[in-house]
């Protein structure tokens, strides 16, 4: 059971951190242009992201040392993305937090709008 001690728990979880992450784990070496189109596919069609926002995130997420990346040149040039060690970490606390959220606040949330 999950407890929201003070306002800061339920600042905004970044999800679009999240979502990059999770994906660079599931694909190794995937490029900006791989994970944009592995977005709209894990999601159903319901998200599209932009260019800006994806690879903004990614230079985030490279600079706090989340992943990595090397240069690839097969043809077209292209950075390779790898999750780290704090990438792992920083992904699995975001999904506790996202889990924390949906339990003690947005499931009972729903459950009260629709009993209204």
């Amino acid at each position: 059971m999950f407890e929201i001690a003070n306002s800061e728990d339920l600042e905004p979880v970044p999800v679009v951190r999240v979502l990059l992450l999770a994906l660079i784990r599931k694909s190794p070496g995937a490029s900006g242009y791989d994970l944009m189109k592995a977005i709209p596919d894990f999601t159903n069609g319901k998200i599209n992201l932009s260019s800006g926002t994806v690879y903004t995130t990614l230079r985030q997420l490279e600079k706090n040392g989340s992943v990595n990346s090397s240069r690839e040149i097969t043809g077209r040039r292209r950075r390779a993305y790898n999750i780290t060690k704090q990438g792992e970490s920083d992904l699995l606390q975001l999904v506790a937090q996202i889990e924390k959220r949906v339990e003690v606040l947005l499931n009972p949330l729903i459950k009260f709008v629709s009993n209204l």
